[in-house]
């Protein structure tokens, strides 16, 4: 989460970003920057780049992901490419989402792991329910995606970022008085969908938690407005972390963290998945 907006809260006429000092990125942070920099080139904010003269680890790895291709035009260098381990960035229109998640993310996700794409079946489904809700919410009906596979973790992080008004800015619209943290805690209670186009199952994004970190063991991390909640499995069922600090997030980032080791190998059977 970053703070980008002056003592008055309005946003500054042009804003520099200086990676010399990135240190470290993980996927959730790739998109999250992304989806920054659309936003605040939305709203009228020129930005910056600096600091890209040294190809630094987390510089090489963001660059292999076509984050700079994406914001500057090019790439820092000739030879950046997408890594075996990352589906690299996306910027993708909701009408070409199910159509990318079908031929792209499933073959690819089934082929690293080497099991059968009935297998991630359930997983396909909650990045479906992410794309619907994008649509749902967004300004602009697009949102950005980032995979990659940690072997050695024995995991697969898939983040996504919408450019919407954010989980609590839409969850307050019927609970008024709740604190960001709060909205988004109830925006995952189950039940708790808005169902507001025919394409959307409504399964809610409790399914994400029941899927991702009841039924696989693995995480769920939540950012929107002022707020960030992780929900991790327990002994007790899923409870949640408040990690609520100074900041902002715009729109809201997913940050689903899959077990590879907890997967269900199931028989290649494939499903009729209708939208």
């Amino acid at each position: 989460m970053i703070d980008c907006s002056s003592s008055d809260g309005r946003l500054p006429d042009e804003l520099i970003f200086d990676f010399a000092k990135l240190g470290f990125i993980r996927p959730a942070g790739v998109v999250f920057l992304s989806n920054l920099l659309w936003w605040l080139h939305y709203k009228g904010t020129k930005v910056e780049l600096t600091g890209l003269g040294k190809l630094t680890p987390p510089l090489a790895f963001l660059d292999d992901s076509l984050f700079f291709e994406q914001h500057i035009g090019k790439k820092l260098h000739a030879f950046a490419s997408p890594r075996s381990t990352t589906r690299p960035l996306v910027r993708i229109a909701h009408k070409d989402s199910h159509a990318w998640l079908e031929t792209d993310l499933v073959p690819w996700l089934a082929a690293r792991m080497g099991i059968s794409e009935a297998s991630i079946y359930k997983f396909r489904v909650c990045v479906s329910e992410l794309f619907n809700n994008i649509q749902d919410h967004t300004q602009l009906e697009i949102g950005s995606i980032f995979v990659q596979h940690f072997p050695q973790e024995r995991s697969v992080t898939i983040s996504v970022s919408d450019f919407g008004p954010g989980i609590p800015q839409k969850i307050r619209e019927e609970f008024p008085d709740l604190s960001d943290a709060d909205a988004i805690v109830e925006a995952v209670r189950e039940g708790f969908t808005t169902k507001s186009t025919p394409g959307n199952k409504g399964v809610g994004l409790d399914y994400l938690l029941q899927t991702v970190v009841s039924g696989n063991g693995g995480q769920v991390t939540i950012y929107s407005g002022h707020s960030c909640v992780r929900f991790v499995r327990s002994r007790a069922g899923i409870p949640h972390e408040r990690m609520s600090g100074r900041g902002f997030c715009p729109g809201t980032t997913f940050d689903l963290e899959l077990r590879t080791d907890r997967i269900e190998v199931l028989p290649e059977e494939r499903e009729d998945l209708q939208w």
